[in-house]
C-alpha cells in the first residue's frame, strides 16, 4: 500500500463520516419548517408539559388545564406564513402560525383575540394564532 492510497482512503472515510455533520449543520433560515419546529420546541420546552409527542404537525402533552389540574392536550398546527417585516432591520421576518387545540378531546373554540387557552401557554407566546419575529443575529424565531 502506497502512502497515497493511505492516503486517499483516509479523506474519503473522513468525508463520509464528516459530511452528514457538515450538511446537517446549514444555518438556520426563517422559512415555514424552522417556524414549525421553533412552534413545538417552545411548546416541548415548557416546565409544565410532560409525555410530549410530536408526529408531523400533532403534537400531544399533558399540562395545565388553566383550573389548577392537568389536562390531556393536542395540538394541530394549520398554517404558517413567514414574511417580510418592516418592524426592525434585526428582525426582517415575521411568521404567524394557527393551530387548532384540544383540550381532553374537546376543541378549545376562540373568538379573534378572546380564547379559553390557559395563561401559561398564552404568556409563552402559543395561542391558537401565534406570531414569532426571526431574530437575524441569533438565527432563531422570537415568540
Amino acid at each position: 500500500m502506497t502512502y497515497r492510497t493511505l492516503y486517499v482512503g483516509l479523506l474519503a472515510g473522513a468525508c463520509f463520516v464528516a459530511g452528514p455533520a457538515i450538511t446537517g449543520c446549514a444555518p438556520a433560515q426563517a422559512d415555514d419548517d424552522s417556524l414549525r419546529e421553533s412552534f413545538a420546541e417552545r411548546l416541548a420546552e415548557t416546565s409544565l408539559v410532560t409525555d410530549f409527542t410530536r408526529t408531523g404537525d400533532e403534537l400531544t402533552f399533558t399540562g395545565p388545564d388553566g383550573a389548577g389540574g392537568l389536562a390531556e392536550w393536542r395540538v394541530r398546527i394549520d398554517t404558517m406564513l413567514v414574511e417580510p417585516s418592516e418592524l426592525d432591520e434585526t428582525m426582517p421576518f415575521e411568521g404567524r402560525l394557527t393551530a387548532e387545540w384540544y383540550v381532553n378531546g374537546e376543541l378549545v373554540e376562540w373568538l379573534g383575540n378572546m380564547t379559553a387557552l390557559p395563561r401559561e401557554y398564552l404568556d409563552r407566546g402559543l395561542a391558537q394564532e401565534c406570531w414569532a419575529y426571526w431574530v437575524e443575529a441569533e438565527r432563531r424565531w422570537s415568540w
